[in-house]
This record gives C-alpha cells, structure tokens and sequence, in this order.
C-alpha cells in the first residue's frame, strides 16, 4: 500500500514507506533503518523503542527480534503474510509465550512467495490497532492469541495459545 510502481528499484522500503507517512501527518517522526538487521546491529537499531513491530518476511530474522524484545522487556507485535493469508499476535515478555514458542519448528525460508497488497495492508492495520491498544491500554490485545486471516474466504479465527 505504501509503495509505488515508481519506487521499484529506486526507494528501499523504509525510505519509501517513512516520505509517505511523513506526508499524512508532518508531526511525527520516523526513523528509518536500510540494512540486514543482525545480533550485532540490532541494540543500536532498536534502542530507545517502546514496542517493536515484525513486518519481515523471515523467522530467522522474527527470531532476532523476538530474542532482542525478551531480552529487553519489549512488547512484540508479529505479523506474517502469504497469499490471502495473515496472522497476527502480541508478545509481551514474562507475561506470554514468545515467539519461539509459538513457533518451535519453523523451516527455512522460502524462496518466493505470493505476497498481496490487500492481505499486507489487513495485517498491517491489524498490528497497528495492537500497537495502538498497547500505548493506549483501550481495547483487549492479542496476548496468547494467535488471530489466523483468510481473507480468500473472509474468516478470521482466534486460537488460543496455550
């Protein structure tokens, strides 16, 4: 949703996605951050945020964030796509499962993968409205729960973790 046909090997994501934002309300600020995140990087690159929010498309990656906000004390909002699919769950340490528990025998990451705008954008607003609910403490976040999106069949379905 954020990025254009124009910005197709010209504007890595987060440059793209921050000029956008910037444009729907001038007083915030975003920081930005064009690189591979690692275990050597990821103190500098997250230090001094108040929820981290997952919108990679990788568990090797998933992982370091989620080891990084156990560590820290750092709520986690995860979110994954694939086709019409989507999940979303809120991780708040030492109060629920992380994500390597949610998740303990993920394999690799694929090649390639459909990815489509609609289920991105859905996901994103979901995770978003997380976020919102964690600053705010209005509304119920997805602790413990996993919320699965099927958006080729309109259902979503909350599992609850255990």
């Amino acid at each position: 949703i954020l990025h254009w046909e124009e910005d197709l090997d010209k504007n890595p994501k987060p440059i793209s996605a921050k000029w956008k934002l910037e444009r729907f309300n001038s007083d915030i600020k975003i920081e930005t951050f064009v690189g591979r995140l690692s275990e050597e990087n990821i103190d500098e690159v997250l230090e001094g945020v108040d929820v981290i929010v997952d919108c990679l498309d990788n568990f090797e990656t998933r992982f370091l964030l989620d080891d990084y906000a156990q560590r820290k004390k750092i709520p986690l909002v995860h979110g994954a796509v694939e086709g019409t699919y989507g999940q979303v769950t809120t991780i708040v340490p030492g109060f629920t499962k992380s994500l390597r528990e949610i998740f303990p025998n993920v394999g690799r990451k694929k090649e390639k993968f459909p990815i489509l705008g609609a289920t991105a954008g859905v996901i994103g607003a979901l995770q978003a409205m997380e976020v919102v609910k964690l600053l705010t403490g209005i509304g119920e976040p997805l602790l413990n729960k996993l919320l699965i999106v099927d958006l080729a069949f309109n259902t979503f379905d909350v599992v609850e973790l255990k």
